[in-house]
């Protein structure tokens, strides 16, 4: 995301944290202000003035001052220090709020009784009229007061959850007694009243569990088989980052269109804030896979254009040339090498993207024309462990190619990368044509192979090693091809 929404969460709290220590402050200055008043008039009085009238009001002053001290004091000590520890509870700000309320409502009767004279006790009591018109004039605030009790208490959101209010998507801040706070993926803060939550509709996408599926669909053409449409998406889902392996990705046929194949993918993630992350990353994957595999995406077919086939043409003397920066290719004629290129194919991988898995059977070759990829090695607890990077002019997979054995390792592009793909039709044609070019192929290879062992017995030659080898990738060869 451009703007993680954990970074102005942090801000925020950076910032009320400062702010924690001020109504103590402010009280202790209440509290100094008024003694100074008292100490002024003691003096005055100590020193014979007689001024009755003065004496009077300095001591409401000095009663206001200290009472206004006290509800500073009591505010920072009951409701600011002790909740600004249990933000993480979902009741703490309304409990927080309301010993606020508490306090001030307190400290109002107390003024108007001590300093003005005025008891509100019994009007309070007796007079149902203002009860009527208080409880009138207060039913917004009071219906946002009880929708907050009911949302922390019956756990609805809770601050962290990530939800969805009406048209308007964020990650809970905070829920207090009358409002309820989201901060969005646009990094705005949105201020809901609690009585709005009660009466729309909530997606908590947190609660009762942060796994969330995320669906793409995608169409494809007619002409693809389905089973590989279904197996390329599964694949896809699979190598991304961020999906996870359980619940397995699934897809499902939706239904047949007018022009298209409806395909709906669903993969499982951790936080549903990753969404629209690991969506892009899937379409993008897809976009390389359909492409590689030939896959179409079919325009409408009210839309008249001309067709033409996926994937950008190469020119056959581009793979013609890449062919032969393949060293053990260099036993092939001119057109033993006319023959290959004409089978050979151009595929484009995305970086991160497998090109090809260890343990895969496989009977393809590839050489680097532009990229990187690197090569791993897992072992059978599944770690993997780096190799090497394959730059372009690079080739890999020989083995698979004339052998068809299992890959030995996995190979996954650094970063956007083209191959040229060859086969091992084009073999069996110049194999049963001419069987000596197998030996002189596996004499080859066998020395790519003795050139990378790790180890080899010191009482063996050279020579023995790769006459060994050759015997015994000969034998695959012939093997592999019936010859």
């Amino acid at each position: 995301m451009g703007i993680k929404q954990g970074a102005g969460a942090g801000i925020m709290e950076i910032k009320e944290r400062k702010k924690l220590f001020w109504p103590m402050f402010i009280g202790l200055a209440f509290i100094l202000t008024a003694l100074l008043f008292r100490e002024g008039v003691s003096y005055l009085r100590t020193s014979g003035a007689d001024m009755p009238g003065l004496f009077l009001a300095v001591e409401k002053v000095y009663t206001f001052l200290i009472i206004v001290g006290l509800v500073f004091l009591l505010r920072w000590l009951i409701a600011d220090a002790p909740f600004s520890f249990l933000r993480k509870y979902t009741i703490a700000p309304l409990i927080r709020t309301i010993s606020t309320l508490l306090i001030y409502f307190g400290a109002a009767f107390y003024i108007l009784f001590r300093i003005f004279g005025i008891n509100l006790t019994p009007l309070l009591t007796t007079s149902a009229v203002l009860t009527g018109i208080i409880v009138l004039s207060l039913q917004d605030t009071i219906k946002n007061l009880f929708t907050g009790l009911w949302i922390n208490m019956d756990r609805i959101v809770a601050k962290g959850d990530w939800v969805r209010i009406g048209d308007k998507e964020g990650m809970v801040m905070e829920v207090t007694w009358r409002t309820t706070r989201l901060l969005t993926r646009q990094n705005d803060y949105i201020y809901f009243p609690n009585k709005a939550l009660a009466e729309g509709v909530i997606d908590n996408y947190s609660y009762p569990s942060r796994l969330h599926k995320v669906l793409v669909d995608i169409s494809a053409s007619f002409n693809d088989p389905p089973n590989i449409v279904v197996d390329t998406l599964v694949q896809i889902a699979r190598d991304t980052k961020g999906v996870l392996k359980d619940p397995p990705p699934e897809v499902w046929i939706l239904h047949f269109g007018d022009y298209d194949v409806k395909y709906r993918l669903r993969a499982c993630i951790e936080d549903y804030r990753d969404d629209l992350d690991i969506k892009t990353e899937i379409n993008k994957r897809i976009w390389y896979a359909f492409r590689r595999r030939r896959i179409e995406i079919p325009f409408p077919a009210r839309t008249l254009y001309h067709h033409k086939p996926i994937g950008v043409h190469y020119p056959h003397d581009f793979v013609l040339n890449s062919l032969k920066g393949i060293d053990f290719l260099a036993p092939l004629r001119d057109e033993e090498m006319q023959k290959i290129a004409a089978n050979a194919k151009v595929e484009t991988f995305c970086s991160g993207e497998a090109m090809v898995r260890q343990g895969e059977q496989g009977n393809t070759c590839y050489f680097i024309t532009s990229g990187s990829a690197d090569v791993l090695i897992y072992d059978e607890s599944g770690r993997g462990a780096f190799i090497t990077t394959l730059k372009a002019g690079a080739f890999f997979g020989e083995m698979s190619l004339l052998t068809g054995e299992p890959r030995k390792a996995t190979v996954v592009a650094k970063e956007d990368s083209t191959c040229v793909v060859i086969d091992s039709a084009a073999f069996k044609m110049i194999f049963s044509e001419q069987p000596v070019m197998a030996e002189h192929l596996s004499l080859i290879l066998a020395r790519r192979l003795s050139e990378h062992a790790e180890a080899m017995s010191k009482a063996a030659t050279r020579a023995e090693v790769e006459m060994a080898a050759q015997r015994n990738i000969l034998g695959r060869i012939k093997s592999f091809f019936n010859i």
